[in-house]
């Protein structure tokens, strides 16, 4: 049984959320996402960040912000050890129904474009590939743009 919580994150957790991005996420980058960064993104208006926890650990996160068409995801990690549970979907789908609810259709994210596995999970979720950013990461590594229109979202009768 998954006993894995999602719900809004706490200021508390910024570290976990920075150790994690810079373990999962930014491996051979500058560390951009430090617990302070991370921090300040929390307590921004147009932004959200949501946790996946199991008990006290933090098996996972996403951080997004609201613009005035679309929603752009800037994070998602979900530790090694959970994996293939269901967790990264159950976070991307928090991020669209929030999107929905303030009246956006559209999510937008990138992921870096040697990131096969990045690529096929939000392909599976409904991610088109879009343009190609060389050196979007500090000038080290290209991104693939990535969008998803949510206006089929719909209840499940």
């Amino acid at each position: 049984m998954d006993t894995t919580v999602i719900g809004p994150a706490r200021i508390g957790d910024a570290p976990g959320i920075a150790r994690m991005s810079r373990n999962l996420i930014e491996p051979g980058l500058p560390w951009s996402w430090t617990p302070r960064r991370v921090a300040a993104h929390m307590q921004e208006r147009s932004s959200m960040v949501v946790v996946a926890k199991s008990g006290s650990q933090l098996a996972g996160f996403v951080m997004a912000q609201f613009g005035s068409d679309s929603v752009h995801v800037t994070l998602l990690g979900v530790a090694e050890t959970h994996r293939k549970a269901g967790i990264g979907r159950r976070l991307i789908a928090w991020v669209e129904e929030s999107a929905v609810v303030a009246g956006l259709f559209v999510v937008r994210l990138e992921v870096r474009a040697g990131n096969h596995a990045a690529r096929r999970f939000y392909a599976k979720m409904g991610y088109r590939e879009g343009a190609l950013m060389s050196g979007y990461y500090s000038g080290i590594e290209d991104a693939i743009k990535l969008s998803r229109g949510l206006s089929v979202l719909q209840e499940e009768p």
